[in-house]
């Protein structure tokens, strides 16, 4: 029992290490005015770099639901991290400020096999997901412009599936890769990324965050950036 036990939990944390991952590929910032709330407008999901197993109708709704939970829990996170945040749907008028809002869109989705993912592994049948989020600045004014730029990038699976696991990993793989690889996954982990980005960014110009300042995974060193002087 003991060394099942073992196994089991080798099996688990090798699984959560390496399995998934979202990165900052990207990011861009220039001066601008620190704002004191962060508006989220839903991204856009269009069928470009799409790779999903729905067409028509079943798109249309599926690029609609995403986007929407999306906006959702990006401002979960928001909210609960860096500042109050709000889903600011289309056609609403933009908020005086000193605000962000923030808006983007999905440069690809691929959700990948699940089956593959799961009995498989080692890439076969991984998800892909990347996002480009533009950040804009609004004074008092109503003056709007673009302040930043954050591009994601990342997917899942490059661990072993079940077929790799032996007798005892096989059925603890099955279970975790249902629930922690997909196009869902993709989405918290991106959602996390971004927020963590804005986090790091905001921190560094001196506002006082909800949370404990968050730091972004980046794929490569992240370059120079310019030193805002803008003040809230």
């Amino acid at each position: 029992m003991n060394r099942f036990v073992s196994l089991l939990c080798l099996s688990l944390a090798c699984f959560l290490a390496g399995c998934a991952s979202v990165s900052v590929s990207k990011e861009e910032w220039t001066a601008g005015p620190l704002p004191e709330r962060i508006y989220v407008r839903p991204y856009q999901v269009g069928e470009t770099g799409m790779r999903v197993d729905r067409d028509g109708e079943a798109l249309k709704e599926f690029q609609k639901t995403f986007s929407m939970e999306f906006a959702g829990r990006l401002v979960e996170r928001l909210n609960k991290d860096v500042l109050p945040t709000s889903v600011l749907q289309a056609g609403a008028k933009v908020p005086r400020g000193p605000v962000w809002i923030l808006e983007g869109e999905f440069l690809r989705i691929n959700q990948g096999s699940r089956a593959l993912r799961a009995v498989v592994g080692w890439g076969l049948g991984g998800t892909k997901m990347e996002s480009l989020t533009r950040v804009y600045s609004v004074e008092k004014s109503g003056r709007q412009r673009e302040v930043g730029r954050i591009v994601t990038t990342g997917g899942s699976n490059a661990e072993p599936g079940a077929v790799f696991s032996g007798p005892f990993g096989a059925a603890p793989r099955l279970a975790l890769s249902a629930s922690l690889t997909g196009v869902s996954a993709d989405a918290r982990r991106t959602s996390r990324m971004i927020t963590a980005a804005l986090s790091e960014r905001l921190a560094a110009e001196g506002v006082a965050l909800r949370g404990e300042p968050l730091r972004a995974k980046r794929l490569q060193a992240a370059p120079d950036r310019e030193q805002a002087s803008g003040g809230r």
